[in-house]
C-alpha cells in the first residue's frame, strides 16, 4: 500500500507546480499565448540544398471542434483515432511533388519501433482510412502543403512526438522530437471501426463530455445524490491519467486495447499494489489526509498525484469510481458510475453471504467476513468484447476499490453486464465477484459451543437492489437493476444464480433449508431521522398458524460503516411475546440521541439485527436492516446582481450557507468548493458554529469555459459532515479569436 501524502491543503486555489493552467485553446489565442506554429530544430548538413521544414501548424481550432476536444485545458494538439486531423507544413523553398519526399513519423513510448507500433511512419500521400496510418495533400502553396492525416481505429492511445523527414533530389533531413509539442491520441466512440464506438449522440455527451454528475449514496430505502466534479477536461486529468499507466508499467504497445487498459485503471486508482492514487481508508480516522466525504471531485485528487507522484489520502468506493470514470472519459471510453444498494461482499468465492451468531444470537464477529454494504460504487465502459462470445460487448463492470485481489493484484473487471446477468461468470474478468455484489443470497447460521453449526435462515432477496446511475442529460436516478439480473424470484433469476454458484468455490454451498417458521417477521427501521433526534425501530409479528405462538426475540442496534462492518452496539432489547391464533402484534423500541451519539461514524449509519425463536416448533428466524441519519443541504445562493447570465471572464459572487441541527458546537469547520470551468477546488477554513446557528460564507468565481455548468460544495466539522450541495449555472460565451 502506498504512503499518504501530507495533508497540506491552503486557503486557496490548489495549482500544479510549475504548471500555468489556460481554459482552452481561445482563451490562449486571446491571451497571446496561442499554441503552434511550432518551430523545430533541423538535423542535416548542407542545409543549403536541403528541403527545411521551417514550422508545423497543428491547426488546433479546427481540429479541436472536430475531434470534441475543445474542452481540454492544453496548449497542445488532442486528437481522435481513426478520425482525419489537419496539419500543415511550412518549407524554406518550393515543394513540388515531382522532386520533394514528406514522411510523418509519429513517436510513442521511451523506445518507439516500428516492429510493436509505437513508431509510426506516414509517408504523405498514404492513403487514409483502413488499419494503418495515412496522410494526403489536400492543398499547396508555393512553400507549404495542407494535410490531412489519421492515425487507424485501432492506433496506440498516449503522448506522441512527431518528427518531420524530407527528401529532395537525393538529400535526406530530419527534424528533432520537440520534448514540449505533442500530439494527444484518445479513443474515439464516435467512430464506428473504434471498439468504444457508441451509436448514441446523446449517451457520448454524457458519458464523454459531461465534466460533472451524480453518484448515488445512503442505502436501499433513502438513496441520497452526491454531486461530482469529474473535471476530465481540466489540468491535469488527462495527463496523469497516461501518468497512471507509465507508473503501472503498462506496455505502450497494448495500450490500444480498451479491456487491458481498463483493467490496469481498476488496478492503479488505488494504491494498494503499485502506488496508485487513492489511499482507501474505512476506519473513521483521517487526521493525516482528508476525509473521503470532503471531496467534491476527482480533478483535485489527480492534480495532487500528478505533482506529488505519491498517494493521495483518503478514499471511499464512490471517491475510487469517481476519478476513475474521469480518468476514462479523459481517454476517450465511455465510462460512468454505478451504485448497488445492499451489495455483497464474498470473500470466500461461494457467491453466498453467510452470517454467523452466537446461541444468544449475537454476531460473531471473527466469523462473519462476508458482509453487505448499504451501498457500493463500481464502473461501468463501453466496449466491444472480441475475447468473448457475440453478444457480450456493450457495458461491462469493472471496480478500483480494493476489495479483494484478481491475478494477486487489487483490481476487479471488466466483466460483461450481459454474462452477470445470467450467471456465466466463467467469462473474464471477475464477473464471479460482481455477480456476489448483485445476487448472491444470504444465510444465517447458528453456531453452538458444543456442536456443529447450523442454518436457521436463508434470504433469496434482498441483495443487489435499485442499482443505479445517473440518467443521460439530467440529473436523476436511472434504475438499471434490469441490466444486472432477472425480477427477484422468477425462473431466469434463480437458474441464474444456481448456475453462477455451481462455479463458486462450494458448489453445494447450500445446506438443508430450515422449516419455514409459521411466524412472520419483519423488522423496520425510520424512514428518515434527522441527526440527534429520537428515533423508534419497530418489529411487526404475524401469527399463521391456528394455534398460540410464544416468540421470544433479541433486536439489537449497531452503528455501523457503510460498508456493513459494525462498529459499536449501543442498544439491546429483549422482546417475549405471544401471539393468539392467526394474530398480529406490533413492537417498539425508542432510543435516544445519547445512546448513539457519541458511536457514530462516518456516513451516519445504523444496523438493526432481530434473531427470535418460536417455542412451540423451535423455528428460528433472523433479519436485519439499516438505516442513515439524514443531515441538513448546504444551501447555494448567487446574491442580486446586474446582470441574469454569467459571462466568462466576469466574476460574480457565490453564497454557501447551512444551519447546524445539531444541540453542541461545531469545530474545525472548513468549506469546499469547486466546478468545472468556473472555480479550482478550494478550501475555505471557518470558525467554530454554535448549537442551532446559521454559517455562512462567500466566494467569488470567474468563469473560463461556457456552457451548462455545476458549482460543487460541502461543510465539514468534527461533528458533523457529508452537508452538501450544488447549483448549476449557464456560462455564456465571451468573444473569440479564432484563428
Amino acid at each position: 500500500m502506498g504512503k499518504c501524502v501530507s495533508k497540506n491543503r491552503e486557503e486557496k486555489d490548489l495549482q500544479p507546480v510549475n504548471v500555468e493552467p489556460v481554459a482552452n485553446a481561445r482563451t490562449a489565442r486571446s491571451a497571446g499565448n496561442a499554441p503552434g506554429p511550432r518551430r523545430l530544430t533541423l538535423l542535416a548538413e548542407n542545409l543549403d540544398q536541403c528541403l527545411q521544414v521551417s514550422d508545423v501548424y497543428f491547426r488546433l481550432s479546427y481540429n479541436r471542434r472536430a475531434h470534441h476536444t475543445e474542452e481540454y485545458e492544453s496548449f497542445q494538439l488532442i486528437v481522435r483515432r481513426g478520425q482525419p486531423f489537419q496539419l500543415s507544413l511550412a518549407f524554406d523553398k518550393p515543394y513540388t511533388e515531382e522532386n520533394s519526399q514528406v514522411t510523418l513519423e509519429f513517436h510513442t513510448g521511451d523506445s518507439p519501433k516500428i516492429s510493436d507500433g509505437t513508431l509510426a511512419r506516414v509517408p504523405v500521400d498514404s492513403p487514409l482510412g483502413g488499419t494503418s496510418w495515412g496522410a494526403k495533400v489536400t492543398d499547396k502553396g508555393l512553400k507549404t502543403i495542407d494535410l490531412l492525416v489519421q492515425a487507424p481505429p485501432n492506433a496506440i492511445v498516449g503522448k506522441y512526438s512527431i518528427v518531420v523527414e524530407t527528401i529532395l533530389d537525393g538529400h535526406k533531413y530530419r527534424t528533432e522530437r520537440d520534448p514540449y509539442s505533442h500530439i494527444y491520441i484518445l479513443f474515439n466512440p464516435w467512430c464506428k471501426d473504434d471498439s468504444v464506438y457508441l451509436n448514441d449522440e446523446e449517451e457520448l455527451q454524457e458519458y464523454i463530455m459531461n465534466e460533472s454528475g451524480i453518484i448515488y449514496v445512503g442505502n436501499k430505502r433513502q438513496v441520497m445524490e452526491r454531486p461530482w466534479n469529474y473535471g476530465q477536461f481540466e489540468m491535469p486529468v488527462l495527463d496523469a491519467s497516461l501518468e497512471l499507466l507509465d507508473k503501472a508499467k503498462f506496455p505502450p504497445r497494448a495500450r490500444w486495447d480498451p479491456i487491458r487498459l481498463v483493467r490496469v485503471v481498476s488496478k492503479m486508482v488505488n494504491s494498494q499494489d503499485e502506488d496508485g492514487v487513492l489511499v482507501g481508508n474505512w476506519s473513521g480516522e483521517y487526521e493525516d489526509g482528508i476525509r473521503p466525504s470532503a471531496w467534491n471531485g476527482s480533478v483535485e485528487i489527480l492534480q495532487q498525484y500528478h505533482v506529488r507522484k505519491e498517494p493521495v489520502c483518503y478514499g471511499q468506493c464512490w471517491v475510487f469510481a469517481g476519478v476513475t470514470t474521469s480518468v476514462l472519459r479523459s481517454l476517450g471510453i465511455p465510462s460512468r458510475s454505478v451504485t448497488n444498494f445492499a451489495s455483497a461482499h464474498d470473500t470466500d468465492g461461494n457467491l453466498v453471504v453467510d452470517i454467523h451468531y452466537d446461541e444468544e444470537f449475537t454476531p460473531i464477529d471473527y466469523l462473519n467476513t462476508d458482509s453487505t454494504w448499504n451501498f457500493h460504487v463500481w464502473n461501468e465502459a463501453w466496449m466491444t468484447r472480441p475475447d468473448l462470445p457475440a453478444g457480450y460487448g456493450g457495458w461491462q463492470a469493472f471496480d478500483a476499490t480494493p476489495q479483494e485481489t484478481s491475478e494477486g493484484h487489487y483490481k476487479c473487471g471488466p466483466a460483461s453486464v450481459h454474462a452477470i446477468k445470467n450467471g456465466h461468470v466463467y467469462y473474464g474478468y471477475d464477473a464471479k465477484f460482481i455477480f456476489a455484489e448483485v445476487n448472491a443470497d444470504s444465510i444465517s447460521w447458528v453456531c453452538p459451543e458444543d456442536g456443529p453449526m447450523y442454518q436457521v435462515w436463508q434470504q433469496e432477496k434482498g441483495i443487489g437492489v435499485k442499482i443505479s446511475t445517473k440518467a443521460v442529460g439530467k440529473d436523476e436516478r436511472e434504475d438499471i437493476t434490469d441490466h444486472y439480473k432477472y425480477s427477484e424470484g422468477t425462473e431466469e433469476e434463480r437458474l441464474a444464480v444456481e448456475k453462477a454458484v455451481s462455479h463458486g468455490s462450494r458448489p453445494h454451498t447450500y445446506g438443508e433449508r430450515p422449516e419455514k417458521a409459521d411466524v412472520e417477521f419483519s423488522i423496520n427501521a425510520p424512514k428518515e431521522v434527522i441527526v440527534g433526534h429520537d428515533f423508534t425501530a419497530s418489529v411487526t409479528l404475524r401469527n399463521h398458524s391456528n394455534q398460540e405462538r410464544s416468540v421470544s426475540m433479541f433486536l439489537t442496534a449497531h452503528t455501523m460503516y457503510y460498508t456493513g462492518v459494525p462498529v459499536t452496539q449501543f442498544h439491546k432489547e429483549k422482546f417475549v411475546v405471544t401471539l393468539q391464533p392467526n394474530g398480529q402484534m406490533t413492537l417498539h423500541a425508542q432510543i435516544e440521541p445519547a445512546q448513539y451519539m457519541s458511536y457514530l461514524v462516518d456516513q451516519g449509519a445504523i444496523k438493526l439485527n432481530l434473531l427470535g425463536r418460536v417455542k412451540e416448533n423451535k423455528c428460528t428466524f433472523a433479519g436485519q436492516t439499516d438505516f442513515r441519519f439524514s443531515v441538513p443541504k448546504l444551501n447555494i445562493h448567487i446574491p442580486a446582481r446586474e446582470r441574469s447570465d454569467f459571462p466568462v471572464g466576469e466574476e460574480f459572487v457565490v453564497e454557501l450557507s447551512f444551519k447546524n441541527p445539531l444541540a453542541v458546537k461545531l469545530t474545525n469547520t472548513e468549506f469546499h468548493v469547486e466546478g468545472p470551468g468556473i472555480q479550482k477546488p478550494k478550501l475555505i477554513s471557518y470558525r467554530d458554529v454554535r448549537p442551532l446557528e446559521a454559517a455562512r460564507t462567500l466566494v467569488t468565481m470567474k468563469p473560463v469555459r461556457p456552457g451548462s455548468r455545476k458549482i460543487i460544495a460541502n461543510f465539514q466539522s468534527k461533528q458533523l459532515h457529508d452537508v452538501q450541495g450544488h447549483l448549476e449555472i449557464q456560462v455564456t460565451e465571451d468573444d473569440v479569436i479564432d484563428e
